[in-house]
């Protein structure tokens, strides 16, 4: 199915725009036929916060992600720093709903949110669990001497990957563990904890031009799952099942059976040998017949399809990936009802499309949020969205529009959230 190739999305796109268009504010809420068997209807756009006029550096005011919150408050948050991680790890913007995303207020809680992503994941025995990104390790700063490294790439410039092994006890102890809180419903309190990381065949990474090596993060929610705690990782880095090393990307299954106290690696879901391809920025659901889907990004710099993968043995072994649609950054991925899948994308623009089958197996034609510019492609948002499950028919699904109209006047960033209710049709 091509995004911007058949009849059916052209049609899409021109009411869309006529109806719903970037930075719209409608006054009702909209059904669009997404395919036979499914509709939507998407609800006005809440703006929950908008940047400067004129505001258009990268990273700033954008990569919006929602999440449930303990108290039943829904939060959002998002970055306000450049695309780089020098940024990671400091106290981001973030808002609160108690509507169901209607209405926003600025964020008062005691748990610390920071950037880039960030993610709280609602886990077994009523207890949530966060691991957002910290401060990373500065080689130079602690006068760590790196080994040689086991091989060299080009994502977005130089970026040299180094076996962990290689590397002295104290950066190895330092790499398995993530920096955590945990909300217990006894206390009703957050709680500072320490996640054990498997680091067994790990790979870490450092830019040509930086002396920090990125740790990994939450940045979405972990994935409950028959009693098993999933979490799909392009951050940490592994070598792939046949011992190859990951010179680009590749992203692997790391799996909790103690509720998120340990990790281990069990599978590489996706992962390029040749060097290629990112294979990274996945995210995981679980399907209407219960099984696991993974959609993730296939490469950086050059426009290529997302890619698609399967696993029916918990998590084990994984089909190879396959295309889907034309292009795609940081895909959203959720099951509503145990019926259908909801997929959202971007760059160019904001895209949905969604899965009757609960599989993922057929995907409906791209639907427009915001169309963007095929050769511009970052010029009308910056692509990541998030998806938040509300019921058994509805999400909220946030994104960025980077031509919102500011009310002083010319355009800005905006965080936008738009309520989106599934209704499936008999045949």
């Amino acid at each position: 199915m091509k995004a911007f190739a058949t009849p059916w999305v052209t049609s899409l796109v021109a009411i869309l725009l006529a109806t719903v268009g970037p930075a719209a504010q409608t006054p009702s809420e909209r059904e669009i036929r997404i395919s036979p068997e499914v509709s939507i209807i998407l609800s006005p756009a809440v703006a929950v916060d908008l940047s400067e006029p004129g505001e258009r550096r990268w990273g700033v005011h954008q990569f919006p992600a929602l999440s449930h919150m303990p108290d039943g408050s829904i939060l959002i948050m998002y970055s306000d720093a450049r695309d780089a991680s020098e940024t990671h790890g400091a106290e981001a913007p973030a808002f609160v709903s108690r509507d169901q995303g209607d209405t926003w207020s600025a964020y008062d809680g005691d748990l610390p949110i920071l950037r880039p992503h960030f993610s709280v994941s609602e886990v077994f025995e009523g207890e949530f669990l966060v691991a957002a990104s910290q401060p990373y390790l500065d080689v130079e700063r602690e006068n760590v001497s790196l080994p040689e490294p086991v091989s060299e790439t080009d994502v977005y410039g130089k970026r040299y990957n180094y076996a962990l092994e290689d590397f002295p006890p104290s950066v190895r102890q330092q790499f398995s563990r993530l920096r955590a809180h945990r909300y217990r419903p006894q206390s009703g309190q957050w709680h500072e904890e320490e996640i054990r990381y498997d680091t067994r065949n790990r790979i870490v990474n450092r830019r040509g031009d930086s002396s920090l090596l990125p740790q990994t993060f939450f940045e979405r929610s972990v994935l409950r799952h028959k009693k098993e705690l999933f979490y799909a990782d392009y951050r940490s880095q592994y070598r792939m099942a046949n011992g190859v090393v990951p010179q680009k990307g590749v992203t692997s299954c790391l799996v909790s059976t103690d509720n998120g106290r340990s990790f281990q690696w069990r599978a590489t879901i996706a992962g390029d040998p040749a060097g290629n391809d990112l294979k990274g920025e996945p995210c995981l659901a679980v399907t209407a017949d219960d099984q696991l889907v993974c959609v993730l990004r296939q490469t950086d710099q050059v426009q290529k399809p997302m890619q698609i993968a399967w696993s029916s043995d918990n998590g084990y072994t994984w089909t190879p990936a396959k295309d889907l649609f034309e292009f795609g950054v940081f895909p959203c991925l959720s099951l509503v009802g145990s019926k259908t899948l909801v997929l959202s994308y971007g760059r160019p623009g904001v895209w949905l499309s969604l899965a009757a089958d609960g599989r993922g197996k057929t995907w409906s034609d791209p639907v427009p949020i915001i169309e963007g510019n095929p050769d511009s492609v970052s010029d009308a948002s910056c692509g990541y969205t998030s998806q938040l499950v509300l019921d058994d028919d509805s999400l909220l699904l946030a994104y960025s529009d980077f031509n919102y109209p500011h009310p002083n006047g010319g355009e800005c960033k905006a965080i936008i959230v738009r309520r989106i209710q599934v209704i499936r049709h008999k045949s």
